[in-house]
């Protein structure tokens, strides 16, 4: 009977020690599972600004705008100083180049053979990284319209990269600040103050003239002036010499 009670105990043991080795063996498959799945919840692109083309919708605005930006799940690490790049790897950056570069959507889907040397990177200055925001300045001087193709990288706050792209369209070339600029130059109200001073000068010639007639007509009055007196004396002397001529007469009709 004793033989028995041991046998049938043995199987109940045997359950349940299979059991507590199923459980640690699932325990450690899973393990790594849950341990990667917070690594692989990794932030993600939400929004850019413009918006880029979808596969439903080309993505078109007016020109090329003086700045891009993308927001994106979770915050993200600044641009590293020039002295700690390393050709760009692993740092926050954008680059907006226009569809005269061929080879722009090649930095994505093959870097190696990417060659932009001859191509327009209108991103001016290091991007700006506010929070979950990234956000690049562009020189839009003689931007040409056309389809642009935007080339992001960044660093979450993690540490591990992405990078992406997508692409918009513009209906019409971005002004040119230096000929904006000369525009005033040109119009007539530059000339009116010109034609104002030139003007004063003319007439005032005229008013001296106006007043230096009456000074032209003084010597006219002083020869007017001359004259009675002339006469005057003149006739004193014709009437002293009929005088004179009287008295001789009388004298000589006096004498025997």
């Amino acid at each position: 009977m004793s033989c028995v009670t041991l046998r049938d105990s043995r199987p109940p043991r045997s359950r349940a020690t299979r059991t507590l080795a199923g459980a640690a063996l699932a325990a450690a498959l899973l393990a790594p599972l849950s341990a990667a799945a917070p690594a692989a919840a990794h932030s993600n692109l939400i929004s850019t600004t413009p918006e880029g083309d979808s596969p439903d919708q080309q993505s078109v605005i007016e020109v090329l705008p003086p700045e891009v930006s993308l927001t994106f799940s979770e915050d993200l690490t600044a641009p590293l100083p020039a002295d700690q790049q390393k050709d760009g790897e692993s740092n926050t950056q954008i680059q907006v180049y226009d569809s005269s570069c061929e080879d722009a959507g090649l930095l994505i889907a093959d870097p190696g053979r990417a060659d932009t040397r001859d191509c327009t990177d209108y991103a001016t200055g290091d991007a700006v990284v506010d929070g979950p925001t990234v956000t690049q300045a562009l020189d839009v001087a003689g931007a040409p319209a056309g389809t642009y193709t935007v080339v992001w990288q960044v660093v979450y706050g993690d540490g591990h990269a992405d990078s992406q792209m997508f692409t918009f369209t513009t209906e019409d070339a971005a002004e040119d600040p230096a000929e904006a600029t000369e525009e005033p130059t040109d119009p007539d109200p530059t000339q009116a103050p010109e034609e104002t001073p030139s003007a004063a000068p003319s007439e005032a010639p005229d008013e001296p003239a106006e007043t230096g007639s009456p000074d032209a007509t003084a010597p006219s009055d002083d020869a007017g002036i001359g004259a009675p007196v002339v006469i005057a004396i003149v006739g004193g002397v014709v009437v002293l010499a009929l005088i004179a001529f009287i008295v001789v007469m009388i004298v000589r009709a006096r004498r025997p």
